[in-house]
C-alpha cells in the first residue's frame, strides 16, 4: 500500500498520513519537548515514521519548504528551519521518499477557487473533504489545529501528484 504523508513544519505544525483511498490513517501534532527552550522530539518523529513503514508500505512525503517570512521573528524562522533540517535528515536516514514543495505551489493547487489569503483556508477545505474528522489538537481544544489541516492538504496534494 502507498501512504502519502504531509508535513507542516514548525512547533505548531503537524504530520498527517493518508492511504490510497485518501482516508486519514494517522495524524500527529508536531512532536515537541516543551521546556525553557522547546525542541523537536526527534525520537517521537522517528517512531511515527517507523510505524508508517511497517508492513512494507511505500511512503511518499510532501515536506513544506521552509523559508524566512518578513512577518516572522528570528526565533520562529530558526525553529522552522530547524524542523525542516530535522525532517530531511530523518527521512533520508530512513530511506523514505520525499518531495520538497513551496507552500504557494501546494496551496494554489489545493485551494482553487478559494480565498487563499486567509490562513484558515486549509481548515475550511479539510472540513469539506473530511466532515467527520476531528482536527483539534486535543479534546479540550475548541478550535481546529491548522498545522494538522495544512499537513492533511499536503498529503492529499502528494496523492494527486502521484496519481
Amino acid at each position: 500500500m502507498t501512504i502519502y504523508v504531509g508535513i507542516d513544519g514548525g512547533f505548531s505544525g503537524g504530520i498527517v498520513a493518508i492511504n490510497n483511498d485518501q482516508k486519514i490513517i494517522g495524524k500527529w501534532i508536531m512532536p515537541v519537548i516543551k521546556g525553557k527552550t522547546s525542541e523537536y522530539d526527534v525520537d517521537n518523529i522517528v517512531d511515527i515514521f517507523e510505524k508508517l513503514q511497517q508492513q512494507d508500505n511505500d511512503i511518499k512525503v510532501i515536506l513544506e519548504k521552509a523559508h524566512p517570512r518578513p512577518i516572522s521573528g528570528k526565533r520562529q524562522c530558526f525553529t522552522t528551519g530547524d524542523c525542516y533540517g530535522i525532517m530531511k535528515g530523518v527521512l533520508t536516514a530512513m530511506y523514505i521518499s520525499y518531495e520538497i514543495v513551496n507552500p504557494t505551489v501546494w496551496m494554489k493547487e489545493m485551494f482553487k477557487g478559494m480565498n487563499i489569503k486567509d490562513k484558515k483556508v486549509s481548515i475550511m477545505w479539510c472540513k469539506r473533504k473530511y466532515p467527520k474528522e476531528d482536527f483539534r489538537a486535543s479534546e479540550r481544544c475548541k478550535n481546529e489545529h491548522d498545522g494538522l489541516t495544512d499537513a492533511t492538504c499536503m498529503a492529499v496534494y502528494g496523492y494527486r501528484l502521484n496519481k
